[in-house]
This record gives C-alpha cells, structure tokens and sequence, in this order.
C-alpha cells in the first residue's frame, strides 16, 4: 500500500496541469484533519468520552483524504471524470516512531455526466455516496453509503435522481470462509466454502425550489435502501466437510430530508431535518456484522428511528452552528429488556466571532444514552451522560470567514462531565472508569478543497 500511495503522489507532480488543447484535465483534492492533545491530569493523550454512536467531532483523531481526479474526456457525448481517494487514519512516523501508515483506498471510480447534453449520468466503482451532514458530529444522518457498484442517475436545475446497486463482501466468516482441504496429488489447498455479497439497491430523489440571486431556496430530498444477504453454509471450526447453515438475511431503510437555505442574508445559512427508519440488516452499517439476531439468526427484525437537526446562522460579526440527532435502537433478538436497545440523544452547538481571519468559539455540547435493560456489571439502570464545555479559540483563512471556512488553525481546551452511569459503561479496572472530569488540550488544523464541503 505505501508502494500505491507514492505512485500517486508521484502523479499528482508529473500528471500536467493543462492538456495540449489547453483544456485543464487534472485536479486535486483534500480533506484532512490534524493536529496533538494532552490530558492534562494524567499526561497522557487527550481523551473523547463518548456514549453515543456518533460524539462531537472536536477531539477526534487525526485523519486524512487524498483525492486524484482526472478529466480523461471531454466531448458533446459525455464529461467523463477519474477519481482516485486515498485514506490515512491516525498514524503518524513523528508520533510512534513507526515507519508505517495506516492506509486504504477510500474511493476508485469513474463518472461520466452530461451523457448526450442531457443531466443523465452515470458511475461505476468504489465510492462513498453521502449527502448532507451533520458537522458538528461527523455524521450523515440519512444516506451515508459505501459502496462498490455502479448507478445511474439524472442532475437536472431542480431535480436529481438517481439509482444504485451495489455489492460487499466483508472479509468476515459471516460472509466469505475458506478452508484447507486435501489436494488431489499432495498436501493442501485453501478453497472458499461460504461466499455471499450483501446486495444494496439505493434510490435518491431531490426537488429544490427557489436559491437563485439570493432568495429563500428549500429542498426535499427522499432516500431508500432495500438490504439482501443470499444464504449459504459455513463450515464447523476444525472441519472441511461439516457445515451449519446460515440464512439468508434482509432490511430496508426509508427517509426524507427537508433543507432551508439563503435567509437572513447570507447564502450560507441553512438549517436542515432529517427522519428515517430502518429495518432488519439495514439498521447494521454496510461495513459492519449484525449481532443480537433472532432465533432464527437474522437482523430481519432490528429497527432503528432517527431524527436529526444541522444549521448553520452567520450575522455581521456572529456565527453560530449547531446540530443534534435522537437515536431509537431495537436489536432483533426477543429480549424485552435488553441493555443492548438504546434511547440515544446528542446536541452541540458553536457560536464563534467573526473579526476578519481570528474566529474565537466555543462548543457545548451533551450526550445521553438510556439502555432498556440492566448494566450487566452494576445491575442498574441508569442514563449515561457526557456535557462537554470547550474554548476554541482559531485562525480562519479565506475571503469573509465564516463557520465553514477552511484551512482553520484552533487551540482546543474542553473538559468532559461524566455522570456515574458513563463511568459505569467502562471496564471495571479501566483507570477512566474513575474519572468523572476529563480535561482536553490541544492544536488542530483542518482543511478541504478541490471536493466541496462547505456552505
């Protein structure tokens, strides 16, 4: 992998900025996040307690995207487009001393749009298919898909759709096993008994009314994913002949999303909602293995609600971001009071100052988590909290600095309040089980350009 990361780094210089029709054919694009912490009470790294799925995305870790985009044709029959995305997580050489990375290929694919001068266009390959998030909680509530397959779609003035299928199978013994068995002349040879691709179908379709020279514009947008994983039989630990059957599995997640944006002024205010449902397999990420199925070893009868809030208000010399989420989780097992079915709800909120490129913040924010069930360790049932209160004080670089504004430099002090039920969600000899006030210090710098990302 760090052969394929210099490879494309190498290309990023070589590949020429401007084809010999004078057209430009290559760009790049980033977003990274990066920066180091300190707790200062144990002088270790600064910690993010959490007991939420998805937490503030203050303190999180380090992280970093490389986007290689090149515009391989340009004709009256199509725009066709090369996207390669490179991903590193939280390792780096001058932290652990370790001369390695922990890299992936995040994104791999091709688009052509604009097929026949018409808004038809399609795509095929590995990609992440989102839409709007949450910023202050790294989340997209309602259609957040990675994905490997193609769609087909149309991107009109007013009106996109759009149409996906796509497959994964997990390197996982739920999904692919292989065993050694007796070859035919000598010894032994690895064949694959269990193969089965979780198969996804997504369909997406936006209306957008008003947004031009500054007046209200409002969008709504309509999303579903039908989820299917074919049966198939997986072999008994120690053996190549004897099997257990695993069935077939299924779920489905339906949504809509209402956006507001141009009020008050300013293009980059907008406030969007979100509501979805889902069930069975679909309430599991598509990266991830179902666990508390039913009797019969399905998801089919998971479920999952959710409602979420993001907005963004910028005045003369104020900014203020916030956004939230209520979670409702039901696992598919027929345990009426399961520690493991949740009643989850975050918020946060930023204000910040706007005084040219110094933007001072500061963030409050709160987690809850309400378990339907007994903490196996204390035999209670309590809701776990965390509120957190941060100074951000940042450097915003860019014409007009707002929230959105990037590359921004910041200074991070937060400290944490956790409750005695967040502290009991931790291992018993866990040393954080004991700390009900967790401090933060720490640098962060941040950036995106070349990939959108603001507002």
């Amino acid at each position: 992998m760090r052969r394929v990361a210099a490879l494309l780094l190498a290309l990023s210089w070589t590949l020429p900025a401007r084809a010999a029709e004078g057209e430009d054919r290559f760009f790049f694009g980033s977003y990274g996040r990066v920066g180091s912490s300190i707790d200062p009470s144990t002088g270790g790294v600064g910690q993010r307690p959490t007991v939420v799925p998805f937490a503030p995305r203050l303190t999180e870790g380090n992280y970093l995207e490389l986007d290689f985009n090149y515009w391989a044709w340009r004709g009256r029959e199509a725009q066709v487009i090369t996207t390669l995305t490179m991903a590193f997580g939280d390792r780096f050489f001058h932290f652990d001393g370790e001369w390695d990375s922990d890299l992936t290929l995040r994104q791999a694919f091709v688009e052509a749009s604009k097929l026949f001068e018409t808004p038809l266009y399609v795509w095929i390959g590995s990609r992440m298919d989102r839409g709007d998030d949450i910023y202050l909680f790294d989340v997209w509530p309602l259609d957040d898909l990675n994905t490997f397959g193609a769609t087909i779609g149309w991107r009109g003035a007013r009106l996109d759709a759009s149409l996906h299928v796509g497959l994964n199978r997990l390197d996982s013994p739920y999904q692919v096993h292989d065993v050694a068995v007796p070859a035919n002349d000598f010894g032994a040879e690895q064949v694959t008994v269990l193969d089965r691709q979780r198969r996804v179908i997504a369909a997406r379709v936006e209306h957008r009314y008003g947004g031009e020279d500054g007046a209200l514009g409002q969008k709504v947008r309509l999303y579903g994913e039908l989820h299917h994983l074919p049966e198939g039989e997986r072999p008994l630990d120690a053996s190549y002949s004897e099997t257990e059957p695993l069935p077939d599995d299924l779920g489905f997640m339906i949504g809509a999303q209402y956006g507001l944006w141009n009020f008050l002024g300013s293009g980059r205010n907008h406030v969007n909602v979100w509501a979805r449902y889902a069930g069975g397999l679909a309430v599991y990420d598509e990266l991830g293995v179902p666990m508390s199925v039913n009797t019969d070893r399905r998801a089919v009868d998971a479920r999952e609600y959710r409602l979420a809030v993001s907005g963004n208000v910028e005045l003369s010399r104020l900014a203020v971001m916030f956004g939230g989420y209520a979670r409702f989780f039901f696992d598919a097992d027929d345990q009426e009071e399961d520690f493991d079915d949740k009643q989850q709800f975050a918020f946060a909120v930023r204000p910040m100052l706007r005084y040219g490129v110094f933007t001072p913040g500061v963030e409050a924010s709160v987690q809850a988590s309400r378990p339907n069930g007994l903490n196996p360790r204390t035999l209670s049932q309590d809701v776990a909290r965390v509120t957190q209160l941060a100074l951000v004080p940042a450097l915003s670089f860019g014409d007009d600095p707002g929230s959105y504004t990037r590359p921004q430099l910041r200074f991070i002090y937060a400290v944490s309040l956790l409750n005695q039920a967040a502290l009991d969600l931790y291992a018993e000899e866990d040393p954080r089980s004991t700390e009900d006030v967790v401090h933060f210090v720490g640098v962060r710098a941040e950036w995106w350009f070349g990939r959108g990302g603001g507002y």
